[in-house]
């Protein structure tokens, strides 16, 4: 379906070129905004487990007095790794191995959105794939995951391309393009594993079971190398990082909250903080008016469209996301509100490319032309804010947290032990996998000083003292 007023060249031209502006958008907002410092306890942890990847190794040998190094997510004990599949760490080890990790997420997000766009052009037509390619790419929750270090844009940029194979199986029912499918589905397995399974529940809706079964035996690869790595990384391969972290989780914060549970349907808390996420997905991280034309979009596609299959299965990833949302712990946390939600951005794009021509009709019935082009000039320029506004937050909590770092440095002092002071020591005692260089120390507060000085003998004594800016004071 191309557009009666542009030729298809010259929207693929735009297309491209916007794909191109966002990835250096998005590499900017991570090198320069945030730091490319790996803010949460999430982020770190896999960020870390890079590093050693980097260095072509599975883990590092922990050092003594492992009780006063725990950190968040990272399990230590005989030896140091990331509780987390090891898909992130491996594509970030990429640029840590060449000085350049916080590039690596940003390439990934614009991997998304050429899968996105190609999927869109070949089943909508180009103008609609200029659609999705804005609809994602000006997410603001596609925005903050380019620019971080969460496991969701290497998902998402997986999942998106499962999604576009999909697309041209529907197209030509042409066995070759489940191969793709399938192999995307096993690599996302190795990234965030939940993810691929509700994507290959999701696929049962394209009502062919040999879709399926293709699909499914060309993931398996990702799933056995899953399976060996923690066999490798944890001593069984039926047992995560999750479980081996849980006695540090235990010990640093309490009995943690029971992840998966029917029990969520019900309870009140639990149910407030579902609605809330699915509002902060509508409402904050989504392009504005996007999930309302996507709506649209959906009703627009009709039985005899041959985009009808693939808007069945966007419909069904959706529903499957929320149906999962709502049996899990939805407790606030150091990332955007609905990031367990990213990959749903997928099928939100699609079905507003495809609901943007009936609603831009609708608004210029009402309103006139000009009003059509001030209502898209609007919700760009909204998104942009919504993400501004975001990161007026987010910079300062970034610079608080990484300013003790910046103190230690201040030191001049490689050999110093730094004890953190702080409510949460865990999230700042930020060594490394091979801690060398300052030490950070995450004892509980009643341990004596002294007792710290004797196991560190030699070594200069500092205390971090959490705040706005940190206070280090020498121990004597």
């Amino acid at each position: 379906m191309a557009s009666t007023t542009r030729p298809a060249t010259d929207h693929a031209a735009l297309s491209l070129a916007l794909i191109g502006l966002m990835g250096v958008l998005y590499a900017a907002i991570s090198r320069f905004a945030l730091d490319a410092f790996p803010y949460s306890g999430d982020e770190y942890s896999t960020w870390l487990q890079g590093v050693v990847f980097s260095h072509g190794e599975l883990r590092a040998p922990a050092p003594a007095h492992a009780e006063w190094l725990r950190v968040d997510h990272v399990v230590i004990d005989a030896w140091v790794r990331s509780k987390y599949p090891p898909g992130t760490s491996a594509l970030l080890a990429l640029g840590i191995r060449h000085g350049a990790g916080w590039l690596v997420t940003p390439l990934e997000a614009v991997a998304a959105l050429l899968a996105m766009w190609w999927a869109t052009r070949r089943m909508l037509g180009p103008r609609a794939a200029l659609v999705a390619v804005l609809t994602l790419g000006l997410a603001p929750l596609f925005v903050f995951n380019a620019a971080s270090f969460y496991a969701h844009t290497p998902t998402t940029a997986l999942l998106a391309g499962a999604f576009a194979c999909i697309a041209a199986w529907t197209g030509d029912r042409r066995d070759r393009w489940l191969v793709p499918t399938g192999l995307a589905i096993g690599a996302a397995f190795l990234v965030r594993p939940v993810d691929a399974v509700v994507f290959g529940v999701a696929m049962l809706a394209l009502r062919s079971l040999r879709a399926v079964i293709i699909a499914g035996a060309c993931a398996l690869p990702g799933i056995v190398a899953s399976l060996a790595y923690q066999a490798a990384q944890f001593g069984s391969p039926f047992t995560d990082g999750y479980r081996v972290y849980e006695p540090t989780f235990r010990a640093l914060y309490g009995a943690p909250n029971q992840s998966l549970s029917l029990g969520h349907l019900i309870n009140p808390v639990e149910l407030w903080n579902h609605l809330d996420i699915i509002r902060a997905l509508v409402v904050d991280w989504t392009l504005p008016a996007s999930v309302v034309v996507a709506i649209v979009g959906a009703r627009a596609i009709s039985r005899e469209h041959p985009a009808r299959a693939l808007r069945t299965f966007g419909v069904t990833l959706v529903a499957a996301y929320v149906a999962l949302l709502l049996v899990t712990t939805a407790d606030p946390d150091d990332g955007a509100r609905p990031r367990y939600l990213s990959v749903a951005l997928i099928p939100i794009a699609f079905l507003t490319a495809a609901g943007f021509a009936s609603a831009s009709a609708a608004i210029e019935g009402w309103l006139g032309r000009r009003a059509r082009g001030f209502a898209v000039a609007v919700v760009i320029v909204f998104a942009l804010a919504q993400f501004g506004a975001f990161l007026q937050d987010r910079i300062p909590r970034v610079w608080k947290r990484e300013g003790v770092f910046q103190a230690a440095e201040a030191l001049h002092a490689p050999d110093a032990v730094i004890i953190v002071r702080a409510r949460y020591p865990s999230r700042y005692a930020r060594n490394g996998p091979y801690f060398d260089g300052v030490l950070y120390l995450s004892v509980p507060a009643e341990t004596p000083t002294a007792q710290v000085r004797a196991a560190f003998p030699g070594r200069p004594i500092w205390e971090a003292w959490e705040g706005d800016p940190w206070r280090l004071v020498r121990v004597p």
